[in-house]
């Protein structure tokens, strides 16, 4: 994968809603991010000329765009949100006092643990092995 540092807010969480929804019709996309239909689908286009995701028709409706994200982008996803921030977040928290920090990080993995790991969302009615690809 190309490297994704230079990802701008906008393209994280489409990238984002991408891994934890499955694939999404830009429309819908727009919808759980908030973003302008005309920007989700600038930033898909952007991001499948990267690599990090793909097009597909809707069987649905062969009119709409179904974008998801792409497979070595899903795994190096789940490899970033796997990796241990206590390190990085004691860095950055360095002039704060030693039990002031351990409160913050305990706050943060308590609110991580709380939701529990999303599941693909499949109420589109979109799955995935019927999305055709363009050649």
């Amino acid at each position: 994968m190309k490297d994704a540092s230079d990802l701008g807010p906008t393209e994280l969480l489409v990238l984002e809603c991408l891994y934890t929804t499955g694939p999404q019709p830009v429309g819908a996309i727009a919808q759980r991010t908030g973003f302008a239909q005309s920007r989700v689908s600038a930033v898909v286009a952007a991001l499948h000329k990267r690599g990090l995701a793909e097009l597909g028709t809707d069987p649905a409706d062969r009119r709409r765009t179904v974008a998801k994200i792409a497979d070595h982008a899903r795994t190096r996803a789940g490899e970033a949100r796997s990796r241990d921030a206590e390190p990085t977040l004691r860095q950055m928290l360095h002039g704060l006092p030693d039990a002031e920090v351990d409160v913050v990080i305990a706050a943060l993995k308590t609110l991580n643990s709380a939701p529990g790991e999303a599941s693909p969302d499949t109420s589109s009615g979109t799955d995935l092995r019927s999305i055709s690809h363009p050649e």
